[in-house]
C-alpha cells in the first residue's frame, strides 16, 4: 500500500483509487502480509488497515521490514510486544522480521503464509468439535442469568476461509462477550486453526 494515506488526506482521484484498492486486496485476498517499516512508529492508516483485515477475518502475517537497520540496537521481542500492544484483536497473527533489501528471513515468511492458508480451508469433524465444546462447558461453565445458566446444545464448522463454527443454543444474548472469548481460546488452542481468524456464530 505504498502512498496510502489518511482518510481526511484524500483529495484527489490516485489517493481515492489508491485507498479503494487497498480495501479491494484486503478483501480478496487469503493471506495479508501487513508491513511494517521497523524505523517508523505504527500510524492511524496502519490501525485502519488491521482493523479492516480483523474485520474480514483475513489470515494475516504482521512482517517488519528493514529489520538490518534495528537488530543491533533492540531485540526482536521489543518490537513484538509493540504491534501486540497496538493490535490486540490480532494477537494470533505471526511476526515475522525481514530484510528486504537482501532477501533474509522472506522464504520464511512466505512458506508460513502458505501455511496459514492451509489451516484456512481446514475443518474439523462434528464429533470432535462437540467434544470439545462439552469439554470447555464442563471446566468453565457459563454464568447464570436470570436464574438460569445458558445451554450449547451442539456446535458444527459450516464454512472455510475462514473457519465458521456454529453453536445452536438456547440464549445467545445471555453468553456474555467474556464468556465467547473464553470459547475461541478453547477453540484456537484445541483445533488447528491456531494463527488464524475463526468466525463463531
Amino acid at each position: 500500500t505504498p502512498g496510502l494515506r489518511k482518510g481526511k488526506c484524500v483529495r484527489t482521484d490516485i489517493d481515492f483509487y489508491g485507498t479503494h484498492r487497498a480495501h479491494r486486496t484486503i478483501r480478496y485476498a487469503d493471506v495479508i502480509l501487513m508491513m511494517f517499516d521497523c524505523g517508523q512508529r505504527i500510524s492511524k492508516v496502519d490501525r485502519k488497515l488491521c482493523s479492516y483485515i480483523e474485520s474480514y477475518y483475513k489470515p494475516c502475517i504482521l512482517v517488519v521490514n528493514k529489520w538490518d537497520l534495528m537488530a543491533e540496537h533492540m531485540p526482536t521481542e521489543r518490537w513484538a510486544n509493540y504491534l501486540r500492544d497496538n493490535f490486540g484483536s490480532l494477537w494470533n497473527a505471526p511476526i515475522a522480521f525481514i530484510t528486504g533489501k537482501d532477501g533474509r528471513n522472506v522464504k520464511k515468511m512466505l512458506n508460513h503464509a502458505q501455511m496459514l492458508y492451509k489451516q484456512s480451508l481446514d475443518r474439523v469433524s462434528t464429533p470432535q468439535l462437540n467434544k470439545i465444546i462439552r469439554s470447555a462447558l464442563d471446566h468453565h461453565p457459563p454464568p447464570i442469568v436470570k436464574r438460569r445458566r445458558p445451554k450449547i446444545y451442539y456446535a458444527t464448522q459450516i464454512g472455510v476461509q475462514p473457519p465458521t463454527i456454529v453453536l445452536k443454543c438456547n440464549d445467545p444474548a445471555a453468553f456474555p462477550k467474556s464468556y465467547r472469548k473464553y470459547l475461541l481460546g478453547v477453540l484456537r488452542d484445541t483445533l488447528s486453526f491456531g494463527e488464524i481468524p475463526i468466525r463463531m456464530v
